[in-house]
């Protein structure tokens, strides 16, 4: 096996790109892992919500089935955020918005259908051909089929050839928290827009959209009115399981060793045997820990930090892979993998605070004050524990010395405080049963965090946050995560 020597272009070889969806489309084939959530946006459906936390791979698998639309000759657009902006939004009916936006979903699949298509007739293109759904497909095959035969390139013809039998065009459309705020002009904008998309696909179901939306927005959206429940059907909810991100991550060590692995056999494996193929790259036991930490199996540690999202990891072992080549090592050994726990941890703290902050602004003074103080410093073990009702007292501290408020205008008490807490995955339901740690996440059960019901939880803060909060207790933070 060669040695490695960890520097940026090595590391973008190795790892790929921080967001999938940036990364060459053969190496994104080469370890793109084809999970329920991908086969469901796949399905032959008119409408599909994907609904996630940022960084969990939303824009890459909405990318991934528009590549694969495209291998099957299916005509696919993508449609941008800047192609759906309204003028004066503010000042529109909720009724008035579902319709401008029906207007601009039309028009813009019309341009890029027509692009794909390789139709450039000038004065045709002016035309107001995207009135109606059905009187923009019908315009749409009338166009291909006049232009069948009259290309000399082999993928052109048998997209228009495709696109004049099947009249279905797919639309994928992504990165609608550009810019949002939570506020109540941006819940109801993204109520508005998904509202013109069902209408549409109501229309004429050859119109196959794909929607892609952050947790967050997609939670006010789905609370923002009773009219939102019509939508519920159509949401496909993307997450991960320790199983799939260690897969995923072995795939692409795998893919820069040019190996040659069909992905539905290497996903059936142990996790212990698919962590082999990191094993070039980076020690097998993590041997610099204490309590249970020591000599424990890297990928529970790797796993242990790791918030569910693909995205931790990449950046966790880029990190640590550039403390190895600081120190000319040609392996990350569990010192250089330590050593950079604070600057990834306040990293994914940062990450929280920006990505949440448009919802309540004093984010930083929240999270911040969620370290362990007074008796909670005692118990290594508990200090990051709460049951429910020391949670709330906790909160209810925090609130006597900070002015904390909702975007949105929800009401600010501890126990709403505890449910954004939770839905942005900075505490984990934690049950201990039969001697056996399991960690709940929002997206897997978003009802624990109840203001009404205690159902029996504890709740513990992420280990991926605690350096961040503690930076002066590095080397004790080791002895307060139960590895799972």
């Amino acid at each position: 096996m060669q040695k490695l020597n960890f520097d940026d272009a090595t590391l973008r070889e190795l790892f790929g790109t921080d967001a999938a969806e940036d990364d060459d489309p053969q190496r994104l084939k080469a370890y793109f892992l084809r999970n329920k959530a991908y086969e469901n946006i796949r399905a032959p459906l008119p409408l599909r919500i994907l609904v996630g936390h940022k960084g969990i791979g939303k824009s890459a698998l909405l990318r991934m089935s528009h590549l694969e639309d495209e291998e099957s000759s299916q005509l696919a657009i993508f449609v941008r955020p800047n192609d759906l902006i309204l003028s004066d939004a503010e000042n529109m009916s909720f009724i008035k918005k579902i319709d401008e936006y029906k207007k601009l979903i039309l028009h813009a699949i019309a341009q890029k259908a027509l692009d794909k298509l390789h139709y450039f007739d000038p004065q045709s293109r002016a035309g107001a051909i995207e009135s109606t759904a059905k009187q923009l497909i019908h315009s749409l095959i009338a166009k291909a089929n006049s232009l069948v035969g009259g290309s000399t390139d082999d993928e052109i013809l048998r997209l228009r050839s495709g696109f004049s039998k099947s009249g279905t065009v797919s639309v994928y459309i992504d990165d609608l928290d550009r810019g949002w705020s939570a506020s109540r002009n941006d819940i109801n904008n993204i109520s508005a827009l998904i509202n013109a998309a069902r209408d549409i696909t109501n229309e004429d179901s050859r119109i196959r959209i794909r929607i892609g939306l952050r947790s967050d927005a997609y939670y006010l959206f789905r609370t923002s009115d009773e009219s939102t429940d019509k939508v519920e059907s159509n949401v496909v909810r993307l997450s991960w399981n320790r199983h799939d991100i260690i897969t995923v991550m072995a795939l692409r060590v795998a893919h820069y060793f040019r190996k040659n692995i069909k992905f539905e056999e290497f996903h059936l494996r142990s996790q212990s045997e698919i962590t082999r193929e990191l094993f070039p790259i980076i020690e097998e036991r993590f041997n610099v820990g204490r309590g249970h930490w020591q000599n424990a199996p890297i990928n529970v540690v790797l796993l242990s930090l790791n918030r569910n999202r693909p995205r931790d990891l990449v950046k966790l072992l880029t990190q640590a892979a550039q403390e190895a080549h600081r120190e000319n090592h040609s392996i990350i050994t569990s010192t250089d993998l330590e050593s950079v726990f604070g600057e990834y941890s306040q990293g994914r703290i940062t990450d929280l605070i920006l990505e949440f902050r448009s919802e309540l602004p004093e984010i930083e003074k929240l999270l911040y004050n969620m370290r362990p103080s007074g008796k909670t410093q005692e118990a290594k073990d508990r200090r990051w524990l709460y049951t429910n009702d020391q949670l709330v007292t906790k909160l209810h501290n925090i609130m006597q010395n900070h002015n904390f408020r909702f975007t949105s205008g929800t009401a600010v008490t501890p126990k709403s405080l505890a449910e954004f807490l939770y839905k942005i995955d900075f505490i984990v339901a934690r049950s201990d049963e039969g001697g056996k740690t399991k960690w709940t996440y929002f997206d897997q059960n978003r009802m624990l965090k109840s203001q009404f019901v205690d159902f029996g939880y504890h709740w513990e803060v992420h280990p991926a946050y605690r350096w961040a909060l503690q930076p002066k207790s590095v080397h004790e933070i080791l002895e307060t995560i139960a590895l799972l």
